[in-house]
């Protein structure tokens, strides 16, 4: 117990060498000795990780004491304490960061009187309680609890949030402005503040009791008569009252199928008003579930950088949800573009990762990557040796514009493997490419960008996890329109004629755009509704086991 610590804790010999000497210092002037701050934050298992960030701190201040002026503790320990208390709300429990053992301690100090030889000691020690208290919340709030390149079943290579808590902290003490207000511990992002609200919600919820059990198992369509709807009128319609015994309120009318329909476009699911075995599961998750669930996505806002458009100045930015199938475009904070998307299957799950769209490449090549050329194209060549011709594709000595067509009949494709196949294979522009007509460019370790497709029929799908990691979008010439719009003749006619011309063309973007593929199984749109997806690569389970 840090009350408990701070009364107790002992002073170093050094400490009491330095400290001894602060008698005739102000109270402002005090300083605390550096082998008791590394002494002190060591005891702490809570703080011990923070040390570097604590020692850094107080060195960048000749380790003058921060909390105190004229000998109070100055408003923002008090702020810093209120927002620990209200951690909860954040997902975190307040007990985590000591935050009564720090008020027991400060009121132990007031009681104390100047002549008390212990008061000087306490003052310092209630300094570095604070500094540690605050990176160790800080730490958490604005980072995540959880480090996601702990263990490698956690998948997150996006940039880093850059925060540097060292120097917030330097500011708020010094009463500087900044350019966000560290200890008032506002949200970063829109996406984590609409999803804390959520959260809220979802724990009344559960605390008027959850919601009940649908015991469905047959198939109902609207206009059908079936005792499950009294159910799912209950679990969805909660304002009304229904009355089992009454016929009446077993008839699939208008209104339930509203109501589901509703549910099931919230929860990703084809949105036909039948309820069935998807529906059924959907219902069924209790509100623990949808609030742990809640919780794990606030956690990923956490892990995002500040600043999500970098250094593009036109405040643009793309963001890809993988689970959640959608690509969209924000400017100056705000959703501008939205579009469907077609993901990696579980086998070729789509990474996650930030990175910039730095070029377009209309009517582009399809280079087929070899694991491919192994699993997929080997055994149609084994049965035809014209296939590749059929497909509009070839086999290389190698890419780009100085390849030469090589025969087929060089390869033994009953013996070829990935790792032995010395050739390339890749696929003409034109309308059955693969890749479509254009593909968005940020060459990365993944070998992943975004791009069209001739399969459009795939977009009508709810779950759409079809492809080998790369990312198809709905609308590409909207998208490659809009990331052209500052480029000086680039406009929706000379895209579409680019995108159906016969020869590739690379067109360079007047600025790179940042681009996150991320990996939100639940969010909150702007008309408040909460949205939840499937774990579709088993990513929110990797978290759990870490998170709570």
């Amino acid at each position: 117990m840090i009350c408990l610590f701070l009364i107790n804790a002992p002073v170093s010999a050094q400490s009491e060498k330095t400290t001894g000497a602060t008698s005739h210092l102000s109270a402002d002037t005090l300083r605390a000795d550096s082998a008791f701050v590394h002494q002190y934050v060591q005891q702490q298992e809570e703080y011990r990780q923070h040390l570097p960030l604590v020692e850094k701190f107080y060195q960048s201040r000749r380790y003058q004491l921060a909390w105190f002026r004229n000998g109070k503790l100055v408003s923002h320990a008090d702020k810093l304490i209120e927002a620990i208390e209200h951690a909860r709300k954040e997902g975190l429990n307040p007990k985590d960061y000591r935050v009564k053992n720090i008020r027991e301690a400060y009121r132990a100090f007031e009681s104390m009187s100047q002549v008390d030889p212990r008061k000087e000691k306490t003052q310092q020690e209630l300094d570095v309680a604070l500094t540690a208290s605050y990176f160790n919340y800080a730490s958490d709030f604005y980072k995540g609890t959880v480090d996601p390149h702990s263990t490698s079943a956690i998948e997150w290579e996006i940039r880093k949030n850059k925060i540097k808590l060292d120097k917030a902290l330097t500011e708020i003490l010094a009463q500087k402005d900044s350019t966000h207000p560290f200890y008032e511990f506002e949200a970063l992002h829109q996406g984590y503040q609409k999803l804390r609200e959520a959260l809220v919600r979802y724990r009344q919820i559960k605390e008027q009791g959850g919601w009940s059990e649908v015991k469905g198992q047959d198939i109902v369509k609207p206009n059908d008569t079936a005792q499950v709807v009294v159910e799912v009128r209950k679990r969805l319609l909660p304002q009304q009252t229904v009355q089992e015994q009454d016929t009446a309120f077993w008839v699939y009318d208008l209104q339930v199928e509203t109501a589901v329909k509703d549910f099931q476009k919230r929860h990703g699911l084809t949105v036909d008003g039948i309820l069935g075995p998807q529906t059924y599961g959907a219902l069924n998750v209790s509100v623990d579930e949808r609030i742990d669930q809640i919780l794990l996505n606030m956690e990923r806002w956490r892990w995002l950088p500040k600043d999500l458009d970098a250094d593009n100045s036109q405040n643009r930015y793309v963001m890809v949800n993988i689970p959640g199938f959608r690509v969209s475009v924000y400017e100056d904070g705000k959703e501008a573009l939205r579009m469907k998307a077609v993901v990696g299957k579980t086998m070729h799950a789509t990474p996650i990762f930030s990175h910039q769209i730095q070029y377009l490449m209309f009517s582009p090549y399809w280079n087929v990557p070899n694991s491919i050329v192994e699993e997929e194209i080997a055994p149609k060549l084994q049965r035809n040796r014209n296939w590749l011709s059929s497909q509009n594709m070839e086999m290389v000595n190698t890419f780009g514009p100085n390849a030469r067509r090589i025969p087929v009949s060089r390869v033994n494709w009953y013996t070829m493997t990935r790792h032995n196949f010395k050739y390339r294979i890749r696929q003409r522009p034109g309308p059955n490419n693969a890749l479509g007509r254009v593909k968005f460019m940020f060459p990365n370790e993944y070998a992943v960008y975004l791009h069209d497709t001739p399969a459009d029929h795939l977009f009508s799908e709810a779950g759409r996890d079809f492809s080998h990691g790369c990312v198809r979008v709905e609308r590409p010439a909207e998208l490659a329109t809009y990331l052209l719009q500052e480029k000086p003749g680039w406009n929706r006619n000379r895209v579409e004629n680019a995108m159906n011309a016969s020869t590739q063309q690379r067109v360079d973007l007047p600025e790179n755009v940042p681009v996150y593929l991320v990996y939100f199984t639940a969010w909150v749109e702007d008309d408040g509704t909460v949205h939840f997806r499937d774990d579709i690569y088993g990513h929110d389970k990797a978290l759990a086991q870490r998170y709570f």
